[in-house]
């Protein structure tokens, strides 16, 4: 398989002292000294997303890439990693105003795989991603996007012309900051992708993480950002990796493919399963959010209970540009598809119960468990669990948050003048998306809110009422002390369901959104301290799992 080739350029004042020559000039000179291949250091260097100081006095470069820092003396033939004394291939040199070093002592020190070519000047191996992407980091920043671009699959090419990249970037980087110094960098290999994930240093002093996701050829298939590592997740005490046995799977086919975690519980089979199904916005299989992992508790503590569960990377997260850039994307391609995606991978298992599969949404995904029941045309689901599920549209929900937030800052003395700007401009886009003489084929040109199909699909959609009438088994649970999505929902659900009789309800005193024990009023500031699900939860919905299937006939 081939290489990436890299095209250096000079970007005018930034590439100072040691490269003050254009690429011809130093390609000529680099050459090779007692038959060692040499190379400009602070061109390779920053162009793998390192940072480079030059200390006149010293006459030594420092090279800096994540936990990695290189220090090379001009003259010397020993440099420093980390401290720790290298032997060099030979000595660093300066040609036509550059240090050049040996490549090797670039490749080892930072467990880089790149060849050099004196005409077409660095390549970077197919299975580096962390080098690949982060070169990728490195065209975006320096503004040569038709380069970056070419890094890319055709199917991305095509959905992302070189201007909607730059705008993309512009825009991101405005918001998030613009990456200057690689701070952490880490590769992960799925059954879809083999990405690479990049922390930077900005100058707003805050972090900016991107994850870039390479296909099986070497090419990027898509972006995901501002990736921000999980914070300080800690196990819960019924979660006993022996009790339960872990398989990596894939949800969908082909292009619309998501890499998932079938947990297993030990022992023999056939067992009920249940498909786990996402909130809002994008989110990994784990459903991570601050210091939460939702939906790894509740794998492993189900599993516990002889239940297996099914989790995966939710659609925004693992095809995060390719949604994005479908102007007709929907929930249905959101989560309803993928949730029934997930239910067939469990039918073709062996130790799953094929007539005992569950689904389990939380927040937005509780809110479409019944349009997922509804597109369930072969009646495979047997159940469904809804976790702080709204039982009102999404964008009267959204209201209420907004205006909940204005007040709260009201009541701590704190500004509201921007607070109370969003209610007003939300109450106005929402009376567009009310008016009846609009709809997803007849958007008004006003309606300024992102994806607007998405929105109108979706628009009063009252989760209860559209389940009045439907035959699948329900537990609907919800905690007290949720901020996002108030226990008023569940008597929404209740008032909605009142002719059923196979549903359920629980209530939880102290439960925040993601159903950790909180004993203040939830802010959401506590996502950040590590919680999880208690195990009366898992419990409970054990229970109604079990019950359900034993009610089933044999």
């Amino acid at each position: 398989m081939g290489r990436t080739r890299i095209k250096w350029r000079t970007a005018g004042a930034t590439l100072i002292l040691l490269t003050l020559l254009p690429l011809q000039a130093w390609a000529a000179g680099a050459g090779r000294d007692d038959g060692t291949e040499k190379v400009p250091l602070r061109t390779v260097a920053e162009s793998i997303g390192a940072v480079v100081d030059w200390n006149a006095d010293n006459r030594q470069a420092v090279v800096t890439r994540g936990q990695v820092e290189l220090v090379v003396t001009l003259g010397a033939d020993t440099a420093l990693v980390n401290r720790q004394a290298r032997t060099m291939d030979s000595k660093a040199g300066l040609s036509g105003g550059q240090m050049l070093i040996s490549l090797d002592t670039i490749r080892q020190a930072f467990d880089v795989d790149v060849d050099w070519d004196p005409q077409a000047g660095l390549l970077v191996g197919p299975k580096d991603v962390k080098t690949r992407g982060s070169y990728f980091v490195h065209l975006l920043q320096s503004g040569q996007f038709e380069d970056a671009r070419a890094m890319m699959n055709q199917r991305l090419q095509q959905q992302l012309p070189e201007q909607l990249l730059q705008t993309y970037w512009v825009s991101n980087t405005t918001v998030y900051g613009s990456p200057t110094q690689l701070l952490m960098l880490d590769q992960e290999k799925t059954v879809v992708h083999n990405n690479a994930m990049l922390g930077y240093a900005t100058p707003q002093q805050t972090p900016f993480g991107i994850i870039i996701r390479f296909d099986d050829t070497g090419k990027i298939d898509d972006l995901y950002l501002p990736y921000l590592p999980s914070g300080a997740y800690q196990k819960p005490s019924y979660d006993n990796p022996a009790l339960y046995v872990e398989r990596q799977v894939v949800v969908g086919e082909g292009e619309r493919s998501l890499p998932g975690t079938l947990t297993l519980p030990k022992g023999e089979g056939p067992f009920t399963a249940v498909v786990l199904v996402h909130g809002s916005g994008p989110g990994d299989r784990d459903e991570s959010t601050g210091a939460y992992m939702p939906f790894r508790d509740l794998a492993a503590g189900l599993a516990a209970q002889h239940i297996a569960v099914l989790r995966f990377e939710k659609r925004t997260y693992e095809h995060t540009l390719q949604s994005a850039l479908n102007p007709q994307f929907t929930v249905k391609d959101e989560s309803v598809d993928d949730a029934l995606a997930a239910v067939k991978v469990l039918q073709q298992q062996p130790e799953v119960d094929a007539a005992q599969i569950f689904v389990l949404g939380h927040s937005q995904g509780g809110m479409l468990v019944p349009r997922i029941v509804q597109q369930d045309s072969t009646g495979s689901i047997a159940g469904a669990i809804v976790m702080a599920g709204p039982s009102e549209p999404f964008e009267d929900l959204l209201l209420t948050q907004y205006q909940q937030a204005a007040e709260r800052a009201k009541q701590a003395g704190q500004p509201t003048d921007a607070l109370e700007r969003q209610v007003q401009i939300w109450e106005q886009q929402m009376a567009l998306l009310k008016d009846p003489q609009y709809s997803v084929t007849h958007i008004p040109k006003n309606f300024a809110v992102q994806n607007p199909v998405w929105w109108f699909d979706f628009r009063n959609y009252y989760a209860g009422e559209f389940a009045k009438d439907q035959k699948t088994p329900m537990l609907i649970m919800q905690g007290e002390n949720d901020f996002q999505v108030g226990p008023d929902q569940l008597e929404g659900w209740k008032k909605a369901l009142t002719a059923r009789t196979d549903v359920s309800y629980k209530l939880y005193p102290k439960l925040n959104h993601f159903f950790v024990s909180v004993d203040q009023p939830s802010t959401g500031a506590e996502y950040a301290i590590p919680g999880n699900i208690p195990y009366q939860v898992i419990s409970d919905i054990a229970d109604w799992l079990n019950g359900v299937s034993a009610a089933e006939p044999q």
